[in-house]
């Protein structure tokens, strides 16, 4: 039972908690604005996944993103089921890109399943240099920093990180408090990757600051540095594996 607890748990974070990092910049005192730099712009998509452990499928998970008004939305959508645990889950992020720097603005999570039911949410506000937490929107006092990322937008810093050639990363990523913590990974090497999605090749990002728990991202270049497999143990023991199944872009090249 009380490996069940924990694969439960570990499910839960699936792809919550897979890279959580960004580079360090100075606090901002200007007000944001996004850039026309096609550097800083992302194709929109839409990407399902499957979800294994020990080589046996426990669910399914989705990530899509898209532009509207001059912002991104980043969703992410998992249902996975272990015996008689279940855990399903929604995020959405709404952000802004100015100088290669995300600037999150609104981050929703809910989840409910096995367990109690979560229901956060942080706002952001650039220009005011303000976070507001959860449903009542209560300020958070603490001091304002411009490398703020939320537990869904960090994906694309990543991606404008590895655009930019970047091998290494540190990211302040906010948690479900408003209370922000760093996080170090690095690209550990270049290999060609078998998925339901097709064999790529990727390049293999590793948690650097957490010796009992292993996290391995794999990426693609060839397909804008999209997430196609994630695998996450602990005292190198699998927790899960997920895996790229379908993808599709729905902007233009």
């Amino acid at each position: 039972m009380r490996m069940n607890l924990k694969w439960r748990l570990l499910a839960s974070l699936l792809l919550t908690s897979l890279l959580t990092y960004s580079g360090i910049t100075h606090a901002q005192t200007e007000p944001v604005t996004t850039t026309a730099d096609p550097a800083a712009q992302f194709r929109q998509f839409n990407a399902e996944y499957l979800v294994y452990r020990a080589g046996k499928k426990h669910g399914e998970a989705n990530r899509y993103l898209k532009f509207s008004d001059d912002r991104y939305k980043m969703g992410y959508s998992s249902d996975i089921s272990w015996l008689i645990f279940s855990d399903k889950r929604q995020e959405t992020s709404e952000f802004l890109v100015s100088n290669n720097q995300i600037h999150p603005l609104n981050y929703i999570m809910k989840r409910q399943g096995t367990g109690p039911s979560r229901h956060y949410e942080l706002h952001l506000d650039p220009t005011l240099q303000q976070l507001l937490v959860g449903k009542k929107r209560e300020l958070k006092a603490d001091s304002w920093q411009d490398n703020w990322l939320d537990p869904l937008s960090y994906h694309q810093q990543l991606v404008l990180d590895l655009r930019a050639g970047k091998t290494e990363f540190f990211y302040e990523v906010l948690n479900r408090n408003g209370n922000s913590k760093t996080y170090h990974y690095k690209v550990v090497m270049e290999e060609p990757l078998a998925l339901p999605y097709d064999t790529v090749r990727t390049l293999r990002i590793a948690r650097m600051d957490d010796p009992e728990k292993q996290v391995y991202a794999w990426v693609a270049p060839e397909l804008d540095y999209m997430l196609v497999r994630l695998w996450r143990g602990e005292d190198n023991v699998e927790q899960f594996d997920v895996q790229l199944h379908k993808l599709e872009f729905t902007s233009p090249e």
